[in-house]
């Protein structure tokens, strides 16, 4: 599952993907709302434990090889990538915290004990179990390795070992952005001041009372750093993230003329983050800032960062000795670990695979209604005639089950949010332009080329009876353009080839009446969107 705002979810899925959203709503009481929601959050959240969980076995399993076979290495450490491990004797951290003596003991003394506890429990033995995977509704707990309590330890120790010594930052893991938009006024200047002054507060709290986890304390630091980064270069400077989040299409390339109008975009956009930024100390403000950040840096670096508080730009420790690793481990206790990854890994492969006609994104929904709810009750409220996930309902097929649930006992009301083309197609007053020019490509004005498409002539979207003849038409033009992709391969890698056949695959169910081909927008400007993009109402 993929949890995001509607505001994202409409974009991406009406604009860019150019498709119709179709709500159905039910008429259901306050109590049964909070029921549905908390199974459906249950479900989120196993499955998001499941998937961490795995990401745990492997780092211990690669950690633990890498050690068996003596490559005598740090472990990777997200956080760790923004710094370096040469000594800062300028840096502006003794002063902003003035330790004292008493206070500088104190830290010390908490480094030699945690790692003499790290100490005697890495010469224990792993008492982690490895939840079930039969059921994606039983609450799991999360697998916490030796590896996962290392990383915790080094982060704590070395965000003290920092404020004793610092060192110096990594330069490339910061942007700092350099334009007169990006440029901060006086008044900016001595408001990041105060939220430095707050944050530094915080970080003394955490380390004197002990009662942080190790990413809130990293977190503070790494704030407290960029806002010192911009105070001195008066402008904004921030933490780059790893791009490891979800997208719905592939990256792509953006025209030179595309870039310019984003980046009259962004700056407007930046204007108006900074000023709530600047309106108050608070940490929803510094997520949804740094939010914006890591979006613009998705911008320029064509990527997409997961959301989170975290700053996840990895690297090793600079205060270790890179021969850390201890003693080498044990091959059996490896074997161990590489069964438990791998029927852990097929457990959840299970739970969660994907099949085109029984486990699907469509039959799934169904599927987990109908478990959690067998008669469409909660309680003794009738909430919907469950839906078949059997084949042969072809409740599989979206449309089909898109007609059925309109239909359904307990569907109350519709609503359809039309993809941008349907909106931009139903404000034409002229027949011709309408239903003619607008359906032809090489004649259309709201629809252009682009590389998330492959080459077509018409849309077959609009009408049912004749949508053969128009598929006919882009399979003849499919595989000349495929054609002529065998001849241009030896020269463009491939490239018209591969068009070619995606544009003949995209064409053949139109053939059988069937429309899968919507086109993208991919590069649309904000002054284009219809004006029904930006009413408040969400369902």
């Amino acid at each position: 599952m993929v949890r995001e705002p509607w505001e994202d979810f409409r974009f991406q899925y009406g604009v860019v993907q150019n498709r119709n959203i179709e709500l159905y709503e039910w008429d259901l009481s306050d109590s049964t709302k909070r029921l549905l929601r908390q199974k459906w959050n249950e479900l989120y959240l196993v499955q998001e434990t499941h998937i961490q969980n795995k990401k745990n076995l492997e780092r211990d399993l690669e950690f633990s090889e890498s050690k068996h076979n003596g490559n005598n290495i740090s472990l990777p450490i997200p956080g760790f990538g923004y710094f370096t491990n040469i000594p800062d004797p300028y840096s502006p951290i003794p002063h902003l915290f003035s330790l004292t003596k008493n206070e500088n003991e104190f830290i010390e003394k908490f480094i030699t004990e945690n790692e003499k506890k790290y100490s005697e429990e890495i010469l224990s033995s792993d008492t982690f179990s490895i939840p079930k995977t039969d059921s994606p509704y039983q609450l799991i707990h999360t697998i916490q390795t030796k590896t996962d309590s290392f990383a915790s330890a080094e982060k704590k120790n070395f965000v003290r070992m920092y404020l004793l010594n610092p060192v110096l930052i990594y330069e490339p893991a910061f942007l700092q952005l350099n334009g007169p938009e990006f440029q901060l006024s006086e008044d900016e200047i001595n408001i990041w001041k105060g939220y430095t002054r707050e944050l530094t507060k915080n970080l003394r709290s955490c380390i004197f009372s002990q009662d942080c986890n190790d990413w809130e304390e990293i977190t503070l630091l790494i704030r407290i750093i960029y806002l010192q980064k911009s105070i001195e270069a008066k402008t904004i400077v921030f933490p780059k993230k790893n791009f490891d989040g979800f997208q719905y299409h592939p990256l792509t390339d953006l025209p030179e003329s595309v870039k310019t109008t984003k980046q009259k975009e962004y700056a407007h956009l930046f204007a108006t983050k900074k000023q709530v930024f600047a309106s108050g100390f608070d940490p929803i403000h510094f997520f949804n800032w740094e939010s914006f950040l890591v979006r613009y840096q998705g911008y320029l670096e064509s990527g997409v960062s997961s959301e989170g508080l975290e700053f996840n730009w990895v690297g090793y420790n600079p205060y270790r000795n890179q021969s850390r690793s201890s003693q080498n481990s044990d091959q059996n206790k490896n074997i161990e670990k590489q069964k438990d990854y791998e029927s852990y890994t097929e457990g959840i492969r299970k739970l969660y695979s994907y099949h085109l006609t029984h486990q699907n994104c469509t039959s799934e929904l169904f599927r987990y209604m109908n478990e959690m709810f067998p008669d469409g009750k909660i309680g003794n409220e009738v909430i919907w005639n469950p839906l078949s996930t059997k084949i042969i309902s072809l409740n599989f097929v979206p449309a089909v089950a898109a007609l059925k649930l309109e239909s359904n006992a307990g569907t109350k009301q519709t609503k359809v949010f039309f993809s941008y083309r349907n909106l931009k197609r139903n404000n034409l007053k002229n027949f011709t332009e309408k239903h003619l020019k607008e359906r032809f490509v090489p004649t259309s004005k709201i629809y252009k080329p682009n590389p998330l498409d492959p080459p077509f002539l018409f849309f077959t979207e609009e009408t049912i009876w004749n949508r053969p003849i128009f598929g006919l038409a882009n399979t003849i033009y499919g595989v000349g353009y495929t054609g002529i992709g065998i001849l241009t391969a030896p020269f463009d890698k491939g490239q018209k080839f591969s068009k070619g056949t995606e544009s003949v695959f995209y064409s053949l169910p139109e053939l059988a009446f069937f429309n899968i081909r919507k086109g993208h927008f991919p590069f649309i400007a904000a002054e284009d969107i219809p004006e029904e993009y930006y009413e408040k109402e969400s369902p």
